[in-house]
């Protein structure tokens, strides 16, 4: 079982490119070490991200980011439990409000940016948003992540020189 998390925060500054910079450093090695996927949307002073994993994990994560002093003013807009995740393939993904898909989703849906949806349409905007990308992703970034896959699975396995060398599958 896994749980979703999805809360919405404002931002103590303007978010700028450097801002997200100091969320990858920081949310992504902490996202992979503790199996939690998330999708962070944001526009110039809000966030809402979606956080999900095993139940501790999750609880975890939203501890961090409640204290971390780049929030302020942090909503848990929803925690329900899921039986299988929704962005499984996204350690840490970021959408911004000038996002070139999301931006032609809300319009054609008659909408701006996720804030003026209620949390459950925003999740489905991110959901279609990010299926989009990963379909039209180019291959080089689909590699990259099957690799990445790939070494979490040679990392755990019991004898690894063999996995490395193909001699048991």
């Amino acid at each position: 079982m896994f749980v979703q998390a999805i809360y919405e925060s404002k931002a103590r500054a303007r978010i700028t490119e450097n801002t997200i910079g100091q969320i990858k450093t920081t949310a992504l090695p902490n996202n992979v070490a503790h199996a939690v996927t998330s999708i962070l949307y944001y526009d110039n002073w809000r966030f809402l991200q979606v956080v999900e994993g095993r139940p501790a994990q999750v609880v975890e994560t939203m501890k961090q980011i409640t204290t971390n002093p780049i929030h302020h003013s942090v909503k848990l807009r929803l925690m329900s439990r899921q039986s299988a995740r929704g962005f499984g393939s996204w350690p840490l993904g970021i959408l911004s409000v000038e996002d070139f898909e999301l931006r032609r989703t809300l319009k054609n849906m008659g909408y701006r940016n996720l804030f003026q949806l209620n949390v459950l349409d925003a999740v489905k905007v991110i959901k279609r948003t990010t299926g989009r990308k990963l379909r039209t992703m180019d291959s080089l970034e689909k590699r990259a992540l099957t690799d990445l896959n790939l070494l979490k699975k040679v990392e755990h396995s019991p004898n690894l020189t063999e996995q490395i060398l193909g001699l048991r599958g």
